[in-house]
């Protein structure tokens, strides 16, 4: 994966916990920076002294400049971000790039929302986006997986995404599920619950994780009338 080359030093406004494997960061990013950020989806690179990674947004653009990143321990440069990304420092990261998820396009449909582990991040964008925007949007839901309940992030806005009108499905693959006793992972939870009431032939839909997921999702959306153009991942 390529993007800008240049790094920035950002100011890091907050740093919290949201799982015990997932570490979520608040940056302050430079006008410069901040206008490059245009739609939910796009991505920023930030280097450390072990290297250089690539995250997704985990927060819509915002008109100060504010963004969030979602980083998951457990990896040489995510674990030297997270020791060096404290309150009141900086970290090396680039202007956000990629072509982002084509948000204006679901306007007037129903929305689709996909994720697993780390890949909320992205989607919490778009989530984010559909809730300030909520009248341009038709029925919405969102499947995201983890292995455990302890495992989801942003448990505290669950409740403020549903009654924006997006429906939260919390899909533990690894734990019987609390939705109708469903268990599985995200597509199979889909496709158990009729997608949360939406219509998948008047569906756009965003997706985020892993390959294999994401694949998945797109075998099961295509069986259930969503046309291939329809459905887009960040990547």
């Amino acid at each position: 994966m390529t993007g800008p080359a240049e790094l920035h030093d950002v100011p890091v406004l907050d740093a919290w916990d949201e799982t015990s494997a997932l570490r979520g960061l608040r940056l302050a990013l430079p006008p410069a920076l901040a206008r490059a950020y245009g739609r939910p989806g796009q991505i920023v690179k930030v280097g450390t002294g072990e290297g250089e990674a690539f995250y997704a947004l985990a927060s819509a653009p915002h008109p100060a400049g504010e963004a969030e990143l979602l980083v998951k321990r457990g990896g040489r440069v995510a674990d030297g971000l997270v020791a060096r990304a404290l309150p009141g420092t900086t970290v090396a990261c680039t202007a956000p790039f990629g072509q982002g998820f084509p948000v204006e396009e679901a306007e007037g449909r129903d929305v689709l929302l996909f994720a697993a582990g780390s890949g909320i991040a992205p989607i919490r964008a778009v989530i984010q986006h559909v809730a300030r925007h909520r009248a341009r949007f038709n029925r919405a839901a969102l499947f995201y997986g983890q292995r455990r309940h302890d495992e989801f992030a942003y448990v505290r806005e669950h409740l403020d995404w549903d009654r924006a009108g997006i429906q939260v499905v919390l899909c533990p693959s690894g734990e019987d599920d609390l939705w109708q006793g469903v268990r599985g992972r995200v597509q199979a939870v889909a496709r158990a619950l009729g997608f949360g009431g939406t219509r998948p032939g008047e569906a756009i839909a965003f997706l985020a994780g892993m390959t294999a997921m994401v694949d998945d999702v797109r075998a099961t959306l295509a069986e259930a009338g969503v046309p291939p153009d329809r459905v887009h991942a960040n990547f």
